[in-house]
């Protein structure tokens, strides 16, 4: 913080300053000395009303900053200071006199102010003085002018597509006669997609190499001013990064990742934009996973997932998993996020229900429906059909059972006619875990 000092003037006291002149015998004349504590009394300021002010100079640094919420003011403070008396006035012109009455607006004891009573988009005029315990004031600083401006500037104008390549899109406008300091440059990926400010420029121009090669955009430009105003959108134009046979695919990104027991399933979406012909996918028990080393590389597969049969044991569950998409030109894409499979303990398949029970001569026709399964389950790879003579037919009770490996049908023969048959249906998948049995159904053979 500063801190001024002026030099004190010369402690002059005309009463104790005279000049005695003791004639002496001999007729000499001698000049008394002045005493010492005479010799420094005296003021301390300048100002004759305030003969002993230690603020003899105005705070230091005075400036005023506009913003849309408040006019910031700072100073430098004084070592005798204890406060700040802070004044404003409405400013009715462009000179340093053409103001309205200077009022108090707050004292504060540090060297900064911040008016947030200010009213919208009025220009003042500031000044400031320190104030100590004793009633004394400094100066006033020189007056600075600040206003809460909340006024945007005017839109940009012409916006021009000037250029699309490989690198990317380039585009011009025209400023729109506006007090705009810088430009804020935004695209979106549709017409009345989600708008993403993507930079900001000083000039009247902005090249756009950042957009995904292929797509479409949508840009538009506003003008901002020096307090952080933002104009309108100017016109809107579209703008492509051109694709070419060295254009490398997006990364492709991972949505889905699972390992259910041994089943390992890996899913991911790819941009349309840039063709692919096929995906890597790398492993490792690191992240994020190396691409580079050839021991990594576990499968390609030309459709965006992949699907396999681990060992199951626990050292399988660590690994992270990264996919690499090539385009049809050879040309490969970064890598994905490496990610690391949920483990889930394999559950038994979804039960069935037998929807159609047909006796015969000895026999009984049973049929049930499939079973689907979704993504990351075991594939359903058969049925088994439990019966008894008893009814509340269970897979520890029955009597007989019998295994379907294809299709949802089974004929039960070599039966005896006239007693009754008690069934139920378990749906077995590729883990050899069966599901819930179906509910119970019943059939007598005729003879």
């Amino acid at each position: 913080m500063s801190q001024h000092h002026r030099p004190r003037p010369a402690a002059i006291a005309s009463a104790a300053a005279v000049v005695v002149l003791a004639l002496g015998l001999g007729g000499t004349a001698h000049a008394a000395v002045p005493d010492a504590a005479a010799s420094s009394a005296g003021r301390v300021g300048d100002d004759p009303d305030q003969p002993d002010n230690p603020l003899y100079d105005a705070p230091e640094g005075f400036y005023a900053e506009s913003g849309r919420e408040a006019v910031s003011l700072s100073w430098g403070t004084l070592s005798a200071a204890t406060g700040y008396e802070v004044y404003r006035a409405e400013a009715e012109g462009t000179g340093p006199d053409e103001v309205g009455p200077y009022a108090l607006l707050a004292t504060v004891t540090t060297g900064s102010y911040v008016d947030r009573d200010a009213d919208p988009d009025v220009e003042y005029a500031y000044k400031v003085r320190a104030r100590d315990n004793a009633g004394h004031v400094s100066p006033y600083t020189e007056p600075r002018r600040g206003t809460r401006d909340t006024v945007a500037p005017f839109a940009p104008r012409d916006l021009t597509r000037a250029r699309e390549d490989e690198r990317g899109v380039t585009l011009t406008w025209r400023s729109g006669d506006s007090d705009a300091v810088k430009y804020a440059v935004y695209r979106a990926e549709s017409t009345g997609g989600h708008r993403t400010k993507i930079g900001t420029t000083t000039t009247l121009t902005f090249r756009d190499t950042k957009g995904e090669a292929g797509l479409t955009y949508k840009y538009e430009v506003r003008g901002i001013d020096a307090v952080g105003n933002e104009s309108e959108a100017s016109n809107a134009v579209t703008g492509t990064k051109t694709v070419t046979s060295a254009t490398a695919p997006k990364a492709p990104s991972v949505s889905y990742t699972t390992l259910v027991g041994k089943r390992l399933t890996l899913s991911w979406q790819q941009s349309p934009y840039v063709p692919v012909s096929s995906y890597t996918v790398y492993r490792s028990k690191t992240s994020p996973v190396d691409i580079t080393a050839p021991g990594n590389r576990l499968a390609t597969t030309t459709d965006p997932e992949y699907t396999a049969t681990v060992t199951g044991d626990e050292g399988e569950r660590d690994y992270y998993y990264a996919i690499v998409a090539t385009s049809k030109h050879s040309v490969t894409s970064p890598a994905s996020a490496s990610v690391k499979p949920t483990y889930k303990e394999p559950q038994p398949p979804r039960a069935t229900e037998v929807y159609d029970v047909v006796p015969g001569a000895g026999s009984v026709r049973l049929t049930w429906s499939a079973v689907p399964y979704g993504s990351g389950e075991a594939p359903v790879t058969g049925y088994r059909v439990y019966r008894s003579t008893k009814p509340d037919v269970t897979k520890a009770n029955a009597e007989f059972s019998h295994e379907v490996t294809s299709g949802t049908e089974y004929v039960d023969r070599g039966l005896t006619s006239g007693t009754k048959y008690y069934y139920a249906v378990a749906t077995v998948d590729e883990d050899g875990l069966e599901s819930a049995l179906s509910p119970e159904v019943s059939a007598t053979p005729s003879g």
